[in-house]
């Protein structure tokens, strides 16, 4: 799982203060982030939270984002555990 782009934080960021882990569908966060992003911009990264977990689709085109908290945990826990293993092979 690679790091979130500035792009894909500031949309994280606008949603989080728009929904808050309120459910939202897809037509209101396309209306919301439009005077910022495009259409295209905005359905792929949406798409892309939800590929990797940090939206969860709770009905036909309904999603809720997870807390900031819970997905940094995965990140960085993914990244930690990486990092030492790489650290590990590189010292035996």
């Amino acid at each position: 799982m690679r790091w979130l782009k500035k792009r894909e934080v500031v949309i994280y960021f606008l949603l989080q203060k728009k929904f808050g882990t309120n459910e939202f569908n897809v037509g209101e966060a396309l209306e919301y982030l439009s005077p910022y992003f495009s259409k295209k911009v905005s359905l792929n990264v949406i798409r892309y939270f939800y590929n990797t977990g940090i939206l969860i689709k709770t009905g036909e085109l309904r999603y809720k984002l997870i807390p900031w908290d819970e997905y940094m945990l995965d990140v960085s826990f993914k990244y930690l555990r990486r990092r030492a293993t790489l650290h590990h092979k590189i010292r035996s």
